[in-house]
This record gives structure tokens, sequence and C-alpha cells, in this order.
């Protein structure tokens, strides 16, 4: 049989193959409901991609062979594509950006290994091995029909009277797709490059005029007169914990029992808002916005600055006489541009010897982790101490959290661990929209650690400080939510709280600032102000 004398034999194998394409690009993952009418409406990205195929039919196999094989591995790419477009709004509340976010792959590979329950990751991974290669075999298959199809003329002339028909009617009536074609957003992607470098200049300029400004700035810190500072950031706390009525009942619950185990030991607390730079996740974004007085917005902006000499807050502390200390227990990988931030110590997972076992993501557990550095530097420093903490233990997606150990004493190398259950959600991904509960429960425990901490070991002369880098992901936050996160300041001496009473901070530590709050950025400027 041969295709050019069976034209209406195998019509009914094209239009099915088209369909077959149409449906593998048009479905949407993650979605509440994986099948919908939406599946089978005609993809212009489909039709478009049939065109340098007609093209290539009319000149041979071996052009139509290399044509359909480059068609199908666009066609893989847009699907990916797809999924990236659904995704990364979903989590971290922005518009995919293919020239940034393409550099997260092996980030979201370690995110799912790493925060899975025992044994999900490897059913995760060969569901989407199965998946990947259904698609793409399929396609293939697809596509292949559709070639050898296209060298009959009658099937050229019949798409392309298709093609003109389908064209027609949707400029007739009217119709549009749901969304513009991904082939269309690929190409938007391609351009925008060229326009992010012209960004990127531009950046660049405001780092150098910024390095200007602080350089002519305050920056004695004099009005610490030597008090130690303890910066905590805590991941995912945002907002949302006391915007959604679902939320604020539970985070209100929590910071009481946080506030009266300071007021005990005569602690008075202000607190605010302050828009973070990055929503969902890329912690290091909201680090660098914070501890330099940049905005900064993404990894290209990230990179400048890391390259750039704008004085970051720890040199300002080392110039002022302190012992800087940075405390990274999530940082499991080499982190060489962390010099850039010039502590004079830092301590990333592998420093802390722990033997005990993770918690998802978190590698260990913020109560080991505060132990350790108290026991490393707490007992021993003789001059002034700023250490950043950043505490992992509260990051998505949630699912495993440690346990609190009511005697510190027995915390040790962290093995006890080992014989302790996790306190575990039946959160999986991609899916967190019912991880409400464990959210709050990660920064219950977060503030029952800080708080009997605090409680503990602090001295009276020391300026606390606690903030968030992010909102958790959109999933439990709902679109639209402001990027805000709380900020907490923390001490016995008022003096030391002045400066931001006087900033707008309100008293206790439930945030009362309406919108619009500032940015993250705002808060080394005014710190260096209120204290020079």
């Amino acid at each position: 049989m041969t295709w050019k004398n069976h034209f209406w034999p195998l019509l009914p194998g094209l239009v099915l193959a088209v369909l077959v394409l149409s449906i593998l690009l048009n479905f949407e993952y993650p979605a509440d409901h994986l099948f919908s009418w939406r599946l089978v409406e005609p993809s212009l990205d489909v039709w478009l991609l049939l065109l340098p195929l007609t093209v290539a039919s009319c000149y041979g196999k071996r052009l139509l062979f290399w044509t359909t094989l480059l068609t199908w591995i666009l066609f893989l790419a847009l699907r990916l594509l797809r999924i990236a477009d659904t995704l990364v709004p979903i989590y971290l509340d922005r518009p995919f950006n293919l020239y940034i976010d393409s550099g997260y792959l092996f980030g979201l590979y370690d995110l799912l290994k790493t925060s899975s329950q025992q044994g999900d990751f490897p059913r995760l991974a060969a569901g989407a091995a199965v998946a990947t290669l259904g698609i793409g075999g399929l396609s293939w298959y697809a596509w292949h029909y559709v070639a050898n199809a296209l060298t009959s003329t009658r099937f050229r002339v019949a798409f392309l009277g298709g093609a003109g028909l389908v064209l027609g009617a949707a400029l007739i009536g009217g119709w549009l797709p749901a969304r513009p074609p991904a082939l269309v957003h690929l190409a938007q992607e391609i351009y925008s490059i060229r326009l992010q470098t012209q960004q990127q200049q531009a950046f660049v300029a405001q780092l150098e005029q910024t390095a200007k400004d602080r350089e002519a700035g305050p920056s004695s810190l004099n009005g610490l007169e030597g008090a130690d500072v303890l910066l905590f950031v805590v991941e995912s706390y945002g907002r949302v914990a006391f915007s959604q009525p679902q939320f604020r009942p539970s985070m209100e619950a929590t910071l009481d029992r946080f506030g009266k185990t300071l007021a005990q030991q005569g602690f008075t607390a202000f607190s605010s808002y302050l828009v973070s730079s990055t929503y969902g996740g890329s912690s290091w974004l909201a680090h660098s916005t914070l501890e330099t007085g940049v905005r900064v917005g993404n990894d290209l902006e990230d990179a400048a600055l890391l390259r750039s000499s704008v004085p970051p807050l720890a040199s300002l502390f080392r110039r002022n006489g302190y012992r800087t200390v940075s405390i990274m227990p999530g940082t499991r990988f080499a982190y060489p541009q962390g010099a850039y931030f010039d502590y004079e110590q830092v301590y990333y997972a592998e420093h802390f010897n722990y033997r005990g076992r993770s918690f998802g993501w978190a590698p260990m557990p913020d109560q080991f982790v505060l132990d350790w550095v108290r026991r490393q530097e707490m007992l021993q420093h003789r001059q002034p101490l700023f250490a950043r903490y950043v505490l992992v233990s509260s990051h998505a997606a949630f699912n495993i959290q440690p346990p609190f150990i009511p005697d510190w004493e027995t915390i040790g190398n962290g093995s006890l661990y080992n014989n302790l259950e996790p306190v575990s959600f039946p959160i999986y991904w991609p899916n967190l929209k019912d991880a409400g509960m464990a959210y709050l429960r990660s920064l219950d425990y977060d503030f029952a650690t800080l708080g009997d901490y605090l409680a503990r070991y602090v001295s009276a002369d020391t300026l606390i400080i606690i903030i968030g880098d992010h909102q958790p992901p959109v999933q439990l936050t709902n679109a639209g939510e402001p990027w805000s996160v709380p900020v907490h300041i923390i001490s016995r001496n008022p003096r030391l709280l002045n400066p931001f009473r006087k900033r707008g901070y309100t008293p206790g530590l439930v945030p009362a600032q309406p919108l619009p709050h500032a940015g993250m950025e705002t808060f080394l400027p005014g710190f260096l102000e209120d204290f020079r």
C-alpha cells in the first residue's frame, strides 16, 4: 500500500495523529482535573509546526526526516515550556522566565529528592520517566505518521485547505485559544534575553552608585554600644500566616506562647512587615537584599551583586570590631560566592558534624543548629558578635519535621534524632494546597525553639532580629497576596528598640502595619542611620 494511492483510508489516521498531538500539548500539569474539553481544542502550535513539515515533504525524504526530527524536538520543548508556565506561577507567584529559570533544574531535582517521604522519590522519578518516554514515543510516532502522509500531494492540499478553513473560521467567529501559542511565548522568551541584558547593565550602574553612597554614608554602628546582634532568617515565614483567616488564630497562639516565654526573661518586642524580593522560593535573593540594601530580584542581579563593591552587612560589622558569623545549615554544596558577604566565620552543612537523620529538605533540625553554634561561639566569644542564622526547618514541603527536644543538654551531635519519630504530614509534591497545618506546625516548631533558646542562653544586652525570607508557595497563599514578610525586633534593652519604634514598628509580635509595606532593601540603610 502506498501513501499516494490511499488518501481516504489514511485520512482518519492523519486526523487522529493531529488530535493526539493537540491533546499532548494541551494538557495542563499540575491541574485539578486532568481531563477536560480543552484537551481536544485544535492546537495552534501543532498547526504551525505542520507548516515546515508540509514544505519539507516537497523536497525528498532526507530533508523530511531531519525536519520531522527537529519538529519533534521543538514539540517536546514546547510541552516542557507549558509545564513550566504552570508550575512557576503556582509556586513563585511570577511568570516563567526561560533565561533565568532554566538554571534551576538541578535545584528542582534536589528539592524533590530531599523533601519527599521515604520511597516516594523513586516512585515520582519512575512516574516522570514513564510519562516522558510515553509522551516522547507517542508524539514521535504521530509526527512520523503525519510526515509520511504529507508526501502525498492530496494530503498537503487537504492540510493547507483545512488550515485555511480553521484560520478563516477563527477570524470570522472571533475564536481565540485560551492562551497564546507556546511558540509565540518561546519566541518572546528568546527575544527577552536582549532586554534582560540591557536591564542588567542598568542594575550594574545602580550597584556602582550604591557602593559610592554607602561609603559616604553612616557606618560606625556606635549606637549599638557593642551589643551583640543576632539575626534569624526564618524560611517561608510570610504575611500569609496573619492575613489568611484559617491561619491567623494558630499563628497568634504560637506567638503568644513565644511572647510569654520572652516576657518572663524581660524581653520586649516590636514588629512590622517588609516586602521580600522573592516569593515561594529562591531564598538567597532575600538574603542578598536584606544584607546589602539593594533589591535583588533574580539570579542575574544576584550574580552582578556578588561581583560588585557594595559593602554587605557583615563587612560593616567587622569594621566596627564585631566577630561576624554566618550559619547556613541548608547549604550542602560548594558556595564560593559566599565569600562576597565577608563573614569572618561561615558554617555550612558539612561543618556541623551532624550525626542524625535529615528532616525533609533540611539536613538537620534548627534546634540542633542553635545548640551547636552556642557551644562553638557563644560560650567563648570575647568581642561583640554579629551572627546571621538561616533557619531551614520550615522549608517546603513541610511534610517531615523534627520534634522539639526539651532538654538541650541531650542534643549533642544529633544522633538522638535517629531514634525519634519525625512529625509527618501526608503532603506530596506537586500539591501543597492541603499543607496549611503542616506549614503552621513548622513555624510553631521554630518559634518554640527560638523562645526556649533566647530565654535560656541570650544575655541582657543583645539585639535580636527575626525575619521571614519570603512567603510560602502560592498554593498556600492564593494568588495576589503581597510579598510581605514579618520582622520582629526583640531586646531587653529599650534603647536598642527605640529606633524601630520611631520607624513605625508596633509593640508586640503581631505586625499591625497596613499596606503598602516598605521593601526589605530599606532595612540596612535604616539600621545604619539609626545606630551610627
